[in-house]
């Protein structure tokens, strides 16, 4: 991190206090030097010390006949419940995991004769959406395990399936309950990968994996966290990606080339909606600046979810602002008018509206109210990520200052102007570069996060390339006047620091409210 200079419009230099500009080592996570020669090959239930708790109070106890696994569809439930056993009670052996059983399998049919699994084994291990499938299930169920105290289970499924299962069998509810884990510290993080992958090495016929393979898979891991210091395991994604990569491989080992192959040909097979965003940006359909200054318009960072799919994309948004005279001071939130906008989106521009009051109205009503909207916008849109975005663009309509369009902006605000944590901030920043670059590199463009958002950034290497080479910058603030600063560079001062943004807004509060404004060329207004 380095400290911002600056040079406004009369050619004077300052810093920005509480702003920095990021450094390409900044960009990625920084794993300790790791000796792989003691690797020792371990499974992803090994790593579920929780759950493995759980089984261990489960086969123990003489009570509890039912433990709740609660996973994704990112995690082989089945099996790693069945690993898990195995690994606590190494020599009990009469256990079984029922994938999609039916009625006879599971629950014998006297008629017949014929015994069931309930009535063949000490231990179970089934999934929820068997029984939401099968309703009638539960209460058979129920007597087996009435009618047999050795039966204990083990069911498995996600927050949605057991929740609505519980409500169905309240039986659930005194049960043990654990839960798989995916998230783990990146301290050790490419020992912990390469145990993982040494692990699989016989069950999926992999090659070896060099050091800077599994470099590159610790990285991609703390991506999916979405926080550089923790590594995210989604275990089906990780086994597909090694599968892949190591298929690609030619000779005996997998490299990062690979490896980076795999994770680019998993993102070409799902990103077609973001490369046909890209392709109206360079068809001109969406309009984006990304050079130049403009009064109340600044564009933001939004990030799109692609429904059926975990795939997201950043994508940026012209926001605009305008003044007029009268009404009670309030910004009016032209998406929530049009019922476009959730109700964190309309939380958020109350929020705006408060600082602004706060600010410059809280001695008299102001004079003025405000509109804020994202242009080209046609679907429903949610979060309070673009406030500081927003209010950017109504401080810039106030004060008659125009912003920079070569940089973005993503943050949420506070009353008090402090700016606040917003997610998504690694495809926000990507898809604002991918404009940028479409436009011409300028040197210049760049983006403006929050500082406590550092942390989540694991950028790809042609980001992290430009920012070394300084063709891209990343900025870092904490509060709303230095990243209005950024924006604009005129300093934020105070009502008598002639010139300063604050001054400049009480002033033409003052003549808007005696109606002496003139209609002055925002030039005349940045030549001051």
């Amino acid at each position: 991190m380095r400290e911002i200079k600056t040079v406004n419009a009369k050619g004077q230099e300052g810093k920005i206090k509480g702003a920095f500009e990021l450094e390409a080592f900044d960009l990625y996570p920084n794993f300790t030097s790791e000796d792989l020669n003691h690797v020792k090959a371990r499974s992803f239930a090994s790593l579920q010390l929780r759950a493995k708790n759980a089984v261990r109070k489960l086969l123990r106890s003489k009570e509890d006949r039912i433990l709740v696994l609660c996973g994704s569809e990112e995690i082989l439930e089945l099996y790693n419940a069945k690993t898990l056993v195995k690994l606590v009670k190494s020599d009990f052996t009469n256990f079984k995991a029922l994938i999609a059983p039916t009625k006879e399998e599971l629950l014998g049919n006297p008629q017949k004769n014929l015994q069931g699994a309930v009535e063949l084994y000490e231990l179970l291990i089934l999934k929820a959406a068997l029984f939401l499938d099968h309703p009638k299930w539960i209460t058979r169920m129920q007597r087996a395990l009435a009618q047999n105290p050795k039966l204990k289970l083990i069911i498995c499924g996600d927050v949605s399936d057991l929740s609505a299962l519980s409500l169905m069998w309240p039986a659930l509810d005194p049960a043990i309950h654990s839960d798989y884990v995916l998230e783990f510290p990146s301290l050790g993080g490419v020992d912990l990968i390469a145990s993982l992958v040494l692990g699989l090495k016989e069950e999926l016929g992999l090659k070896d994996f060099n050091f800077k393979a599994l470099h590159l898979l610790a990285i991609w891991s703390c991506r999916q966290s979405g926080d550089r210091r923790w590594l995210g395991i989604p275990e089906v994604r990780l086994r597909s990606i090694l599968a892949e990569a190591n298929d690609y491989a030619k000779g005996n080992e997998v490299t990062e080339r690979e490896v980076l192959k795999a994770i680019a040909a998993n993102d070409f097979r799902v990103n077609f909606l973001a490369e046909s965003e890209l392709r109206d940006h360079r068809d001109r359909q969406i309009l984006i600046s990304t050079k130049g200054a403009v009064i109340g318009q600044i564009n933001g960072l939004s990030v799109v979810e692609m429904a059926g799919s975990s795939y997201e994309f950043g994508e940026p948004v012209r926001i605009t602002a305008s003044l007029r005279a009268g009404g009670e001071g309030d910004i009016i939130d032209i998406e929530r008018k049009a019922e476009l906008a959730g109700q964190i989106h309309a939380k958020a521009m109350m929020i705006i509206n408060g600082y602004i009051t706060r600010e410059f109205g809280s001695q008299t009503p102001l004079p003025v109210s405000a509109s804020l909207v994202f242009e080209q916008s046609y679907s429903e849109i949610d979060g309070d990520s673009a406030s500081l975005t927003g209010l950017c663009a109504v401080i810039s309509c106030l004060s008659n200052i125009p912003l920079r369009q070569d940089l973005a902006v993503t943050g949420a605000v506070d009353q008090f102007g402090d700016v606040q944590p917003v997610g998504g901030v690694n495809e926000k920043i990507e898809g604002f570069f991918k404009v940028c670059r479409l436009h011409g590199l300028s040197g210049s463009q760049g983006v403006i996060i929050p500082s406590s958002c550092v942390n989540q950034l694991v950028l790809r290497p042609a980001i992290v390339k430009a920012v070394e080479q300084g063709k891209f910058h990343i900025y870092t603030v904490s509060h709303v006047e230095e990243a209005f600063k950024l924006l604009s560079l005129v300093d934020w001062g105070d009502e008598d620091t002639e010139g300063s943004v604050v001054n400049r807004i009480v002033e033409r509060l003052n003549e808007i409210a005696l109606g002496k404004e003139e209609d002055v060329p925002w030039w005349k207004f940045w030549a001051r």
